[in-house]
């Protein structure tokens, strides 16, 4: 059987704009809670993080990033370097389902396996600096026009929904 594989549309979740793009989420208050967002970051976190840290480089006096680390919660496989001791990947638990018996042993040789239900993502977030404001601001005086008096405009009779008289 022959599957067609659903194109995907990814859509704010607080309807504010139709589409995701990294210049629309990067100043969301609310993309670590975000469900579309973690969906089109696993494909697009590259582009999204360019993104961040151009901005960041470009403009350093007006913004700042902040990261936050957001839990995904599934079955993952964590696989540990025996030697090291360093987490060498993460894998879903259904992508080792999927491997041949040859390529699970290839896996574990060397490596230390845990099954764990929760995987910390960091998501670089931008916000703008904040300043203090010392002094009192003072703005320009604009030369106050001279008025005219405007002519009110003439009432025209209002006309009632009132009920038909029969």
């Amino acid at each position: 059987m022959n599957r067609v594989k659903k194109v995907r549309l990814f859509t704010c979740e607080i309807k504010r704009h139709r589409q995701i793009a990294p210049e629309l989420c990067a100043v969301c208050p609310r993309v670590a809670k975000c469900k579309a967002f973690r969906i089109w970051y696993h494909t697009h976190n590259q582009e999204y993080l360019d993104f961040v840290l151009d901005i960041v480089e470009k403009f350093p006096e007006k913004y700042q990033m902040e990261v936050q680390f957001v839990a995904e919660k599934q079955h993952f496989v964590q696989i540990v370097d025996i030697q090291t001791g360093k987490i060498d990947r993460i894998v879903n638990l259904k992508e080792i389902d999927a491997m041949s018996p040859e390529e699970k042993l290839e896996l574990s040789r060397h490596k230390n396996l845990f099954v764990v239900t929760h995987r910390m993502q960091p998501i670089v977030k931008v916000e703008l600096k904040k300043t203090v404001i010392t002094s009192p601001m003072q703005f320009e005086d604009e030369p106050a026009a001279e008025e005219e008096p405007e002519a009110k405009p003439e009432a025209k009779p209002v006309r009632g929904r009132g009920r038909k008289k029969t």
